[in-house]
């Protein structure tokens, strides 16, 4: 019989033998019987020395530097500097894992860890986890598969936890400060930004040149603050960098007509300098239209100021009139009023299509605790609809759905008759819903991707008659699962 080297290592490790000598596969085969007869006749040596493979619990943060230690698992994380890739690596402290050390990359801590964060593990909300039977769990990491027990898989996911909020605190923080959540992210040759709009390729080449003709070193004026580097034009003063536009040429990304080019805010290592020596809330603190210009700024003085003065500036000379180079700018950001700002219940909706396409991918279970409020807000806000509308079948068919998934022991026949059904009957099965979930750890995204869609077309189709509170309600419990939603499938599900 052959030992395997990890039995070697094993042998080596629980007899805390570290002998050169100890490499004949007699010798090893030796100290294995006589290490388990040892083991069988004094368990408590055996208990003694497992208790000493335990890691010391702590939580320590160097700047970007993150590492969360419990007595089983250890996360060392270098967590992302503004939209740069972190990684981590994963220790265990088992002497059966005593050579394991897993790396994940950027794309691995997104598409793998960052969903179902703070949820049991048992309750099927995490992406790589599977539960084997009742005190062991499959855990895939990156490349990774191996088994872990109940206590293992626990203490992994605390780190998890703590590890991915604060990769994903980062991110969203970085989002907000340049308003940017806005624009389509971009990664391509050596550049990465936002694609704010688009113009005719006639037009860039004019505020390419008015960028060579302004540039700070030519003059002082107020317009003198631009400087070419490449294909990108510097907007600054010569100390103070305010923002960098660059053109994206292909049309791999849009439906663009040829002629017409992408404007990227780039996120340029030099403007970007302050994070790369972990400085950050110093950098946030030079946003402004003195400092640092975010996206949403970025595009409003190009829009309103700088393609004017460039189109006024070249009027007699360009062989396109204002007009013509106007005509062809393609806006892409969307105009939706802001939930906070809504008073108009349709206007909820497309935020509702947003969080219905993100449950309609999401294929783990959700906490239902982030479910509980949105369930009972939106059943009170179209529980006095008219009984007037459409498509009363649609809701049914939809309610009927989730119950038939929650409950399949029920006989199709019992939901065939559909004449007498009413709105009335529809808010009574809602309401059961509200009532279900909240006696409930987790909910599944297909039942929430349902009973969304019902208050979709509720929305969309009914006379509705709600209180300011029943809309204040709505608005409040919409945002933190809009803000989910729209995190994961910016950032997450990309990574899949």
């Amino acid at each position: 019989m052959t030992i395997p080297e990890s039995i070697k290592q094993f042998i080596i490790s629980i007899q805390g033998f570290d002998d050169p000598a100890l490499q004949n596969e007699d010798d090893v085969k030796e100290k294995f019987i006589l290490s388990m007869f040892h083991y069988l006749c004094y368990p408590e040596s055996l208990q003694d020395f497992l208790e000493q493979c335990y890691f010391e619990p702590s939580t320590t943060r160097e700047g970007y530097r993150l590492v969360v230690v419990k007595p089983k698992v250890a996360i060392a994380c270098n967590l992302p500097k503004a939209f740069g890739e972190g990684n981590c690596q994963i220790e265990f402290s088992s002497i059966l894992f005593k050579y394991l050390k897993i790396h994940l990359n950027h794309q691995d801590i997104l598409g793998q860890l960052m969903t179902g964060l703070h949820t049991q593990a048992h309750w099927g909300c995490r992406r790589f986890l599977k539960q084997l039977d009742k005190n062991t769990f499959q855990v895939n990491l990156g490349q990774t598969t191996t088994i872990l027990s109940n206590l293992e898989v626990t203490e992994l996911c605390l780190c998890v936890d703590e590890v991915c909020q604060e990769y994903k605190n980062l991110i969203i923080e970085f989002e907000n400060a340049l308003e940017t959540w806005d624009f389509e992210f971009v990664n391509f040759s050596e550049s990465r930004g936002f694609i704010l709009f688009s113009v005719r390729q006639e037009l860039w080449e004019l505020m390419q040149q008015f960028a060579n003709e302004f540039d700070y070193t030519k003059g002082k004026s107020e317009w003198h603050l631009f400087h070419r580097e490449n294909t990108s034009i510097r907007v600054s003063r010569g100390i103070r960098d305010h923002t960098f536009i660059v053109p994206k040429f292909d049309g791999d990304l849009s439906l663009l007509p040829k002629n017409q080019i992408n404007i990227i805010y780039e996120l340029n290592d030099i403007n970007l300098q302050s994070i790369e020596t972990e400085k950050f809330s110093l950098w946030q603190q030079d946003i402004g239209i003195r400092g640092t210009w975010t996206a949403r700024y970025t595009k409003q003085w190009l829009l309103e100021k700088y393609i004017p003065k460039v189109i006024n500036y070249y009027s007699e000379t360009s062989q396109l009139s204002e007009a013509e180079l106007l005509a062809k700018i393609t806006n892409y950001t969307s105009e939706r009023a802001l939930i906070k700002e809504i008073d108009n219940i349709r206007d909820l909706v497309p935020y509702l299509h947003d969080i219905q396409s993100w449950l309609h991918i999401y294929v783990e279970n959700i906490a239902a605790s982030l479910l509980q409020p949105y369930y009972q807000a939106y059943t009170n806000l179209v529980r006095n609809t008219d009984s007037s509308i459409t498509g009363i079948d649609y809701i049914i068919g939809n309610l009927r759905r989730v119950e038939w998934k929650n409950t399949p022991e029920e006989n199709y026949s019992n939901f065939t008759d559909w004449k007498n059904l009413t709105f009335k009957y529809a808010i009574d099965c809602l309401d059961k819903q509200v009532t279900r979930i909240n006696n409930c750890e987790y909910e599944n995204s297909l039942n929430a991707d349902l009973i969304t869609r019902i208050f979709i077309w509720i929305l969309e189709n009914g006379k509705i008659s709600f209180s300011q509170a029943q809309l204040n309600a709505a608005k409040q419990t919409l945002l933190p699962l809009w803000e989910q939603s729209r995190f994961e499938m910016r950032h997450v599900y990309p990574n899949r």
